[in-house]
């Protein structure tokens, strides 16, 4: 049987006092620009890990991407972004992420477009169409994943530990692309594709925008291979349905055991359930730490301490 949680929001005050004083690493994030396929322009902020550089520690570190909601920015899942980045060194020191949060196109300052010719055109969230947002999936990530590979092969992270974190309209583009990934065929030499270890989404939605679950559902190796947490404000009726109707597609397929859960401390597939009616990376930010916390063990447990083989992925030219 699966894990739910229901987390309750009276508890929320106590736990951020008793999370205050934990120390934490800080390695200090950067702003860096990505360009798609098709010219967008993207903003990111990358939050390194805490391993050093070309070490076998480093080679097992977990990259997460965090992909906001609609009408919002990268900055909105800053606290959980560090929190991965450089987790409490109290009683249960976790691993070190290295965390990149992404102004997808149209949000936050990814709103220029420069065609071939020399055009420019700018970009605004609440003109969006279809197309734009199946682009997000297709060509922001690409960008993303491109960036990746160069930390990748940096020694600097590993790919084939690869979470994302997505809120909203971000969640669907997690999945998406997540799907995306898994079906990617394999390569004669080298690796490609089925790096996505674990998906993290916040109040995600059946259909949002042309974006459904319809084709991650399908696909049986993502629903069975990968870790999956969805978050949800419960007192939202249509936020629930859809929550329970993903949960319904994903629970065969994590059939954990009781004596498995008791010795793991969660199930591959796990329920968060929040008291509110609240969605999205606003619901996070009103949880605060408890949920934030249950975020990072779960990412940890399933994917940060899995020993996963690291390899270069960009062909080396002679």
């Amino acid at each position: 049987m699966m894990t739910r949680l229901s987390v309750c929001v009276a508890l929320v005050v106590t736990a951020l006092m008793g999370s205050s004083s934990a120390q934490t690493r800080s390695v200090p994030p950067e702003v860096v620009s990505l360009v798609t396929r098709d010219g967008v322009q993207l903003k990111a902020t990358y939050f390194p890990g805490a391993a050093r550089k070309g070490s076998a520690e480093a080679k097992q570190v977990a990259p997460v991407v965090l992909l906001h909601d609609h009408k919002e920015t990268r900055s909105a899942f800053n606290s959980l972004a560090q929190r991965l980045q450089s987790p409490s060194e109290g009683d249960e020191v976790g691993p070190s992420f290295a965390a990149i949060t992404v102004d997808l196109r149209g949000h936050g300052d990814s709103t220029r477009q420069v065609f071939p010719n020399g055009e420019t055109i700018d970009l605004d969230a609440s003109k969006l169409r279809r197309n734009d947002f199946f682009a997000m999936v297709v060509m922001d990530m690409a960008a993303v994943r491109s960036f990746l590979v160069d930390k990748n092969d940096a020694g600097e992270l590993n790919l084939n530990k690869l979470c994302l974190v997505g809120a909203g309209m971000g969640a669907n583009v997690a999945a998406n692309w997540a799907e995306q990934d898994w079906r990617w065929p394999p390569l004669a030499v080298g690796k490609q594709g089925q790096d996505v270890k674990g998906l993290v989404l916040i109040s995600p939605r059946w259909s949002y925008n042309g974006l459904s679950f319809q084709a991650p559902m399908r696909f049986r190796p993502l629903k069975e291979y990968v870790a999956w947490m969805l978050v949800y404000g419960a007192e939202d009726s249509k936020a629930a349905a859809d929550v329970r109707r993903i949960e319904k597609q994903l629970e065969r397929f994590h059939p954990d055991a009781k004596a498995a859960a008791a010795a793991r401390g969660t199930s591959s597939l796990q329920v968060v359930a929040l008291k509110s009616k609240l969605q999205g990376s606003t619901l996070v930010r009103q949880s605060g730490a408890p949920v934030e916390d249950t975020i990072v063990r779960f990412l940890s447990e399933h994917v940060a301490t899995r020993q996963l083989p690291w390899s270069s992925r960009r062909q080396q030219l002679p």
